[in-house]
């Protein structure tokens, strides 16, 4: 077996630090669009819990046949539903603030809202969540 070392090419370390420092950029460029993607999927998961919550309020009303609440505070919103009481307390930078509905939503034993309007979910990005009067139904739209 013939082994012969001065034919055998290699990086030159031009070469080597020319690649490093692509790949350097790339990652830079990866991790910088990284934190607004995480806060804009926090305030996504935000005002679908929300919407979540409202169906989970109105389905309640209907199943149990008595009232059920939301309602809506500084830094957290209530899902009061009988004796029990759900908090969700909102994450930091995140606001939920109530446009054109009240700091509360009731649901009555059939499952309608007492009022119609929409509550804004607001951080990187922003939500508008609509509740219909008379359907009861929930929408929500980015904005």
């Amino acid at each position: 077996m013939n082994i012969k070392l001065n034919e055998e090419e290699g990086f030159t370390l031009l070469e080597s630090l020319l690649v490093l420092s692509i790949a350097s950029i790339l990652l830079i460029a990866v991790f910088t669009t990284l934190p607004p993607a995480y806060e804009n999927t926090a305030v996504r998961q935000a005002a679908w819990q929300l919407k979540k919550d409202m169906m989970l309020a109105q389905q309640t009303a209907i199943s149990s046949q008595q009232r059920t609440k939301i309602l809506f505070h500084k830094k957290e919103y209530q899902l009061v539903m009988g004796d029990t009481v759900i908090k969700r307390p909102y994450t930091t930078g995140l606001f939920i603030k109530p446009l054109t509905l009240k700091d509360r939503l009731e649901f009555n034993e059939k499952g309608h809202p007492n009022a119609g309007g929409k509550i804004q979910v607001k951080g990187y990005a922003t939500y508008d969540i609509t509740v219909y009067l008379g359907s009861g139904k929930v929408n929500v739209d980015r904005k």
